[in-house]
């Protein structure tokens, strides 16, 4: 046999021989990773009806996957495990994939199951460290439940979504949210949730990239009409109707810590909001005593850090209905734009803690320029404030709006201008009021609502000061006392009346 044919077989035999070897150790990798893939689905109760694993291509991929822990469940199409990264498996034990891809899942949280306690559950056998460079979930809905209920329920679709520097081993699972990671980005194309038997909360889309979130269509929607609604509610309680076009968070942190919600936003925007607010004031009266905002924020269950809020161009309509034979009086505010600063109970014991303060600006019965200036610190287990405020002309027509039907009262003339300035806490309050009016007159209307009460309003004009057309009447020293069984509103409410009482009597 000739030389160059002997060189020529050996090489031919070597390479068959390296094929064989390279066969097998891929099958035996092969065989390796598919069994890792296998005891790590075992333990995190990972179930699915096919695993194909392709060492050459470093791809895996897993056929209607479930998975269901403590409550937390889903289901899948498909699974796929792409860029394995298998020598550093087969060394170090740790299984680090460069993307995995989820498409159609359903995602369900039940609330009311609890984490098991005992030694041998799932989470406490699980030993394995997965770190995922990208996940990406296509075409989702995650539901999150409590006592298999409608009720506190929340609904949701999704698009897109991505989380970036995924990461589940023995420490994780055992927590609120069963994994770590670094970002995500998120496009959403609806949510649902029943806020309470009457009212629900829905949102037309939601984009959350590398902090930035932006809401779209956000509501909150009454369950029933305003009549209907009455025969579903024990006492007095307030309908809501809420339309925000659009809200945005310039960088939104938020974790879990010992199962405790943190949210942290530096800019907080609210953009062209509609609330509409209707009360029946027939209803019995609530007698629980009624928080302050500060004491409600204070003890909060969520973690919260809002640095600033802002509301451009809303409007907020309140109507109360006082007698059922006449229509519900009217207020309202248009144009409204606020700041809200350092909405905060974290870190309350620090000696540096801000006071929240919130400027508005609006137009009262679409005529009057309206300010108010609010401060208050969350802080203060006395729930200290100050509250001022400045209103301009308004007429008789716009103050008739809510006067005749609410009050069964006329009033001729009008106000010129009126500010306020009151300090308090929750019980008591202490202010002064500057109000300057013109020509004012009430008359007072007989039951009918059309006719007036000639007496009644002859006595009541009897009383009121008419000589202050053109100066200022200053009252100071103004004190009100708190009713604990209603809102702040009704206690804002009793300082503005008692001034303009004693400013008119």
């Amino acid at each position: 046999m000739k030389k160059n044919t002997k060189i020529f077989l050996y090489i031919i035999t070597g390479i068959i021989l390296l094929f064989l070897v390279l066969f097998a150790l891929n099958n035996f990798a092969e065989a390796k990773l598919k069994k890792g893939i296998e005891d790590t689905a075992s333990q995190i109760n990972l179930k699915y009806e096919e695993l194909d694993v392709n060492l050459l291509s470093r791809k895996a991929a897993l056929e209607s996957p479930s998975f269901s822990m403590n409550g937390k469940s889903f289901e899948a199409e498909k699974l796929s495990l792409n860029n394995i990264e298998i020598f550093k498996y087969l060394t170090d034990k740790d299984l680090e994939i460069g993307e995995v891809t989820l498409e159609v899942p359903s995602f369900t949280f039940n609330k009311s199951e609890k984490s098991e306690k005992n030694g041998n559950s799932t989470s406490s056998g699980f030993k394995e460290n997965i770190l995922i460079k990208k996940v990406e979930i296509k075409n989702g809905d995650l539901a999150i439940v409590e006592n298999d209920s409608a009720e506190n329920s929340l609904y949701t679709k999704f698009s897109h979504l991505e989380i970036f520097g995924f990461q589940l081993d023995s420490s994780s699972v055992k927590k609120t949210i069963p994994f770590q990671f670094n970002d995500y980005v998120l496009k959403g194309d609806s949510l649902f949730y029943k806020l309470d038997s009457r009212h629900n909360v829905s949102l037309g889309k939601l984009n959350i990239k590398e902090g930035h979130s932006v809401l779209n269509d956000f509501r909150i929607t009454p369950v029933y009409g305003k009549q209907e609604f009455q025969r579903h509610i024990p006492y007095e309680l307030d309908r809501f109707e809420l339309v925000i076009e659009e809200v945005s968070f310039s960088n939104l942190k938020w974790k879990f810590k010992n199962d405790s919600l943190s949210i942290e936003n530096p800019l907080t925007e609210i953009k062209n909001a509609n609330l509409e607010v209707y009360r029946d004031k027939l209803q019995p009266d609530d007698t629980r005593q009624k928080k302050m905002y500060s004491e409600m924020i204070r003890k909060l269950p969520v973690n919260l850090k809002l640095d600033t809020i802002r509301i451009s161009n809303s409007y907020i309509k309140y109507e109360e209905l006082m007698d059922g034979d006449r229509s519900p009086g009217e207020l309202d505010f248009s144009n409204l734009n606020a700041s809200i600063y350092n909405l905060s109970n974290r870190n309350m014991q620090a000696k540096d803690f801000k006071s929240t303060e919130i400027d508005v600006k609006t137009r009262f019965m679409q005529e009057a320029n309206l300010s108010v200036n609010w401060k208050f610190n969350i802080q203060n287990k006395n729930d200290r404030f100050n509250i001022s405020g400045n209103m301009d002309r308004i007429s008789e027509e716009a103050m008739n709006r809510f006067m005749k039907p609410a009050l069964n009262v006329l009033a001729k003339g009008s106000i010129e201008d009126m500010s306020f300035n009151y300090s308090g806490n929750h019980t008591e309050a202490l202010g002064d009021m500057r109000m300057v009016y013109k020509d004012f007159k009430v008359e007072v209307l007989r039951e009918d609502g059309r006719r007036k009460n000639k007496l009644l309003s002859a006595l009541a004009n009897l009383i009121i000061n008419n000589d202050a057309i053109s100066e200022d009447v200053v009252q100071k020293q103004i004190e009100v006392t708190r009713d604990k069984t209603r809102s702040f509103w009704n206690y804002l409410w009793k300082m503005i009346r008692a001034g303009v009482l004693k400013s008119f009597f």
